[in-house]
């Protein structure tokens, strides 16, 4: 990591189907060893469900990020020889990265037989305030929550 300056943000795209950047950086974190257009027929085959069962794909898919992401976290603090575990309110940007990871990761944990088939399971949970990407926020918050008496070392 340079110690100069801080690293340049660098302009994301929008999807090239929905426009969306959001969907773009969902691709992105579902792509492994640069198979984006893997990455993107598994998303898009999802989506397409969705279409078929006559909903709005992108509607759907921002409600369920908007109901996994996280407004409370616990940073680690360590106050005099002693670790604590602070509550701090989460930024915009990395609430959506935590969403999408948690998204992510509790599709690939599921028992479905296909990649796309495990997205669209899990997008229509959380869509609806179920599985585990939802539980997953739930507990972050019930962390926050259970360690508030220490809000005062937040930094």
């Amino acid at each position: 990591m340079s110690r100069k300056r801080r690293a340049p943000k660098r302009k994301s795209y929008p999807d090239p189907k929905y426009q969306s950047e959001v969907i773009s950086k969902f691709i992105n974190s579902i792509m492994y060893d640069g198979k984006r257009s893997t990455a993107e027929k598994i998303l898009y085959s999802a989506l397409d469900k969705m279409k078929a069962k006559n909903q709005d794909p992108l509607k759907i898919f921002n409600s369920a990020i908007g109901n996994v992401r996280p407004n409370l976290e616990v940073r680690s603090r360590r106050v005099g020889g002693a670790t604590y575990q602070v509550p701090v309110e989460v930024k915009s940007n990395r609430s959506q990265a935590l969403a999408l990871r948690w998204l992510l990761a509790a599709s690939r944990k599921r028992k479905n037989k296909t990649m796309a088939e495990k997205l669209f399971y899990e997008i229509m949970d959380a869509s609806q305030n179920k599985g585990s990407a939802v539980k997953k926020r739930e507990d972050t918050h019930k962390m926050a929550e259970s360690n508030k008496a220490f809000a005062h070392f937040r930094w």
